[in-house]
């Protein structure tokens, strides 16, 4: 792979200086800080969110808002972050074939993210970390709370879910290129490692969550009407927002991978339905 001018062309220069798993972890860290700064300013508009999404984050004997803790997990997976790029830049010089064989290096950050959101260490906000690993899985499958429980966090994570469904389509392709034979994760993305229809269904997964939750608060309302909650169709309404994705996202699957051999429409009659 190094020194192959066919291969070295595809990369301009923006991917040799942020490559696809740095601008994946770039979001990602971007999005703790961004959550910390919404903390921040609702808390001074003395609007308590933690109690909002019915969860208690601090321990009686800890005086410090949830804003603080939030800032002091993103600085630090903000500090490697910088450390790793860093480096980064050092070995590769935004040489094509160094870019490609250091592919290594921002996997690692990624793996290093990961972990740190696993690991219990208490000056991390672990009650903040459980909690959010907790919901994540509640919601994977589509579910969500009762009121009372927290469900309006619920519904925030799976709404950040939906505006985070490229970054995890993005996550699927470079882990995939990393691990197959003769590629490397900061070559251009092939977002047809793995089979053509992986990451756009991974993509759909976001709005699938939503469209779910939806329909089961429609279902709740229908078997609990109340003067407040009305018929459902609130909730119906936007079920149907989050199905329409669907077509958008199988749309351009075939655009990408278009075979007039296996599709019954012609290019431009499936860039029309698009």
């Amino acid at each position: 792979m190094d020194g192959d001018p066919a291969v070295e062309s595809q990369l301009d220069n923006f991917s040799l200086i942020l490559p696809l798993p740095y601008r994946i972890a770039f979001i990602l860290v971007l999005g703790v800080w961004a959550w910390g700064f919404n903390l921040h300013y609702l808390h001074l508009l003395k609007i308590d969110v933690p109690s909002l999404i019915k969860y208690s984050p601090r321990s009686p004997s800890s005086s410090l808002p949830q804003y603080q803790r939030t800032y002091a997990l993103a600085s630090t997976i903000t500090i490697p972050f910088i450390f790793s790029l860093l480096f980064f830049w050092i070995l590769t010089r935004a040489q094509p074939s160094a870019v490609l064989a250091w592919d290594f290096i921002p996997q690692s950050y990624l793996f290093l993210l990961f972990l740190l959101f696993l690991i219990p260490y208490k000056r991390l906000s672990p009650n903040g970390r459980f909690r959010f690993l907790t919901t994540l899985k509640r919601i994977s499958i589509g579910g969500i709370a009762e009121a009372q429980d927290g469900k309006f966090g619920d519904i925030l994570l799976a709404d950040v879910l939906t505006s985070y469904a490229k970054v995890l389509g993005d996550l699927f392709v470079s882990l995939c290129m990393f691990l197959s034979s003769g590629k490397s994760s900061t070559d251009k993305p092939d977002r047809g490692c793995g089979g053509q229809y992986i990451v756009p269904i991974i993509i759909s997964i976001p709005s699938l969550i939503r469209l779910r939750q939806c329909l089961i608060e429609y279902m709740r309302v229908r078997r609990n009407p109340s003067q407040h909650s009305g018929w459902g169709g609130q909730h119906l309404a936007n079920a149907l927002k989050y199905s329409s994705a669907f077509p958008v996202i199988i749309l351009s699957a075939l655009q990408r991978g278009y075979d007039p051999n296996k599709i019954g429409l012609s290019e431009t009659g499936i860039f029309r339905l698009w």
